[in-house]
C-alpha cells in the first residue's frame, strides 16, 4: 500500500527543476541502445514523448495527454503540466528491494512510470518505466550513469558487468578458465558447501562457501541489481551444493542428493532469506535426506567415506588412544557424522557431549573412576584429546605402580625413598628430581639418600651446593644402590629397596603387605 503525505517546498522545487530540464529534451527518458537493440519501438516512443514536449506550454492539452496513452508519455505530460501549474501534489512511496521509491501523483500513469520520469537522472529509477517492455522480451541494464537496452539479447554491456563485479558483497577471485568467480576456499579446491548464482547473459557463475557466506548479505541481489530481464529466475538461476568428494561408491547417499527446496529457493529469490539462511536451508534438507536412509555415513574435511568407519578413522590420523575412543563411540551408529576438518580431536569434541563416559571407559575401565574424570572435565572443560591423554597417562601410571609391592608401617626414610622411586617410574628423571627438591628435609638420613638419588640421576653437580660434605660423602656411597632401585624390574623392586635402605643403615624399615615374592 503506497504511503502518502503532502509535498514540502523543497520537494516542489525539486520537481520544478526536473520538469524544467525535461522541457528542453526527451533524451534523458530514453535508454542508450546497443547494436543488438532494434530501434523501431524506441523511435515510436520518442515520437510520443516529443508530442508531449511540443505541448509543454499548453496546460489543457498536457492534462489530456496525462490521462491517455503509453505510461511514460502520460507521466511526462503530468510533470510538464505541474511545471505550468505547480499546486501542492500528494507524495506517495512504495517499497523496492533497494529501498522506498517516492513520487508525486501528477498523472494517471502507473507509479513506476511516475518514478521513472520524475527521477530520470537516476538510471536505476528510469529503469522502472520499462518494466512492461521486459515482459515483451527486452533486456535493460542500469549502471551508475546510463540505462542500457540490449533488446532481445541477454548479454550485458561491459560497463554494467564491470560494476556488478566491483560491487560484489564478498572477496571473490576470478577463475577465468572456468568462467567463475570463487571465494578463496573454493578457488583453492576446498570441498565446502557453497551457494552459487549464475549469470547466463554474462556466462559467469559466482560461488561462495559456507565459511564465507554472511547472514546480512544477498549475493543474488548484488549480481542482478540494475538488471531488468524477461525471466529473472532463468537469467540468474541460484543453486547450492554440499560439494563433497564421495568415496562411498555408487550406492552412497551423496550420489543422489535432493534439489534445493522450492520454498527456500523462492524465499531467497524474493530476498526473504539471506545467503547464510538459504545455504543452511539446503544443507538441512540434504542432511535430513541422508539421515532418513538409516545408513552410517562418515565425512571428514569434505570427503565422504560412506559407511567405511576404518577409512574414516584413518583419515583423522588418530593416536592409538583416540582411535579406541572413536571406535567405541561410532561403532553401531546410524545416520550422518561429519567433521569440518580431518582431525581426531575435532571428531572427539563433537562426540563428547553425548558419549563422554563411553569414550573415557575405553581408557579407564572402572566406571566410577571414569565418571569422576568426566565430571572433573565438565567442571574445568578442556580439549577432549587432552582429557584422553591425561586419562591414558593416569591409567598407565596406575598399571605401572600396581606391579610394585605394597607396604605398611614404613619408616620415615623408607617412605621417602619409596616415594621418590615410584615418582621416577611414572615421571622419569624430571619427576624424580622435582619430588626430591620439593620434599628434601632439613636434616636426617634422607639428605644423604637424596644426594645418592641425584647422583644416580646425573644431577648431583647441579645440587651439590645444597648438601654438606658429610651428606655428599654419604650419598656418594649410596648412589649405586639408588641407581639399582630406580632401574630395577617390578619383581626385583623389593630386594633393591631393601639393599639401599640396609646400606643406609635403616634396618627395620617396614613390612610388605602383598604375598608376591
Amino acid at each position: 500500500m503506497p504511503r502518502a503525505h503532502r509535498a514540502s517546498g523543497i520537494r516542489e522545487q525539486d520537481l520544478q527543476s526536473r520538469a524544467k530540464a525535461l522541457r528542453g529534451s526527451v533524451e534523458p527518458l530514453l535508454p542508450r541502445r546497443t547494436r543488438d537493440c532494434p530501434p523501431e519501438r524506441f523511435e515510436r516512443l520518442k515520437s510520443e514523448l516529443e508530442e508531449v514536449r511540443e505541448a509543454r506550454d499548453d496546460a489543457k492539452r498536457l492534462e489530456r495527454l496525462s490521462r491517455w496513452g503509453e505510461p511514460l508519455p502520460r507521466a511526462y505530460a503530468g510533470l510538464l503540466k505541474f511545471h505550468l501549474d505547480p499546486g501542492n501534489p500528494t507524495i506517495l512511496s512504495f517499497p523496492l528491494p533497494v529501498g522506498d521509491a517516492s513520487y508525486a501523483a501528477l498523472s494517471r500513469a502507473p507509479r513506476e512510470a511516475e518514478v521513472a520520469v520524475q527521477q530520470s537522472d537516476d538510471p536505476s529509477r528510469l529503469l522502472l518505466g520499462y518494466m512492461d517492455w521486459a515482459k515483451r522480451g527486452y533486456h535493460f541494464f542500469a549502471t551508475r550513469r546510463t540505462l542500457w537496452c540490449t533488446g532481445q539479447s541477454n548479454a550485458p554491456p561491459e560497463e554494467f558487468r564491470s560494476e556488478r563485479v566491483q560491487d560484489l558483497p564478498y572477496r571473490l577471485i576470478e577463475v577465468a578458465s572456468a568462467h567463475r568467480f570463487d571465494c578463496p576456499h573454493l578457488k583453492d579446491g576446498e570441498p565446502r558447501p557453497f551457494l552459487a548464482v549464475a549469470w547466463q547473459g554474462a556466462g559467469t557463475t559466482f560461488r561462495v562457501c559456507r565459511r564465507c557466506v554472511k547472514d546480512e548479505r544477498h549475493l543474488l541481489s548484488s549480481v542482478s541489481d540494475g538488471a531488468l530481464v524477461p525471466e529473472p529466475t532463468d537469467e540468474f538461476p541460484v543453486s547450492a551444493e554440499l560439494n563433497v568428494r564421495c568415496r562411498g561408491g555408487p550406492d552412497c547417499v551423496h550420489a543422489d542428493l535432493p534439489p534445493v527446496p522450492k520454498a527456500a529457493r523462492r524465499g531467497y529469490e524474493l530476498g526473504r532469506l539471506s545467503d547464510l539462511k538459504f545455504l543452511d536451508a539446503y544443507i538441512a534438507e540434504a542432511r535430513a535426506r541422508i539421515d532418513r536412509t538409516g545408513r552410517p555415513t562418515y565425512v571428514a574435511g569434505g570427503t565422504c567415506y560412506g559407511s567405511e568407519l576404518g577409512a574414516f578413522l584413518d583419515a583423522l590420523n588418530p593416536t592409538a588412544v583416540e582411535r579406541r575412543a572413536l571406535e567405541s563411540a561410532l561403532n553401531g551408529s546410524d545416520g550422518y557424522f561429519e567433521v569440518d576438518e580431518p582431525s581426531a580431536s575435532r571428531a572427539l569434541e563433537r562426540l563428547w557431549p553425548h558419549h563422554a563416559e563411553e569414550i573415557v571407559r575405553t581408557i579407564v575401565p572402572d566406571p566410577d573412576e571414569a565418571r569422576r574424570l568426566v565430571d572433573d572435565a565438565r567442571g574445568a572443560p578442556g580439549r577432549v584429546a587432552e582429557i584422553l591423554r591425561r586419562a591414558q597417562q593416569r591409567s598407565e601410571e596406575r598399571e605401572l605402580l600396581g606391579q610394585l609391592p605394597r607396604y605398611r608401617r614404613l619408616s620415615r626414610e623408607a617412605e621417602w625413598v619409596d616415594r621418590i622411586a615410584r615418582e621416577y617410574r611414572t615421571h622419569r628423571e624430571a619427576g624424580a628430581e622435582r619430588a626430591i627438591a620439593q620434599t628434601l628435609p632439613r636434616e636426617g638420613k634422607e639428605r644423604g639418600l637424596a644426594y645418592g638419588f641425584l647422583l644416580a640421576l646425573g644431577r648431583g653437580a647441579a645440587h651439590a651446593w645444597q648438601f654438606s660434605p658429610t651428606e655428599q660423602e654419604f650419598g656418594t656411597a649410596l648412589s649405586e644402590r639408588a641407581r639399582e632401585l630406580l632401574h630395577a624390574p617390578a619383581e626385583g623392586y623389593h630386594a633393591a629397596l631393601d639393599r639401599l635402605l640396609q646400606t643406609a643403615g635403616v634396618a627395620d624399615w617396614g613390612v610388605r603387605e602383598d604375598a608376591t615374592p
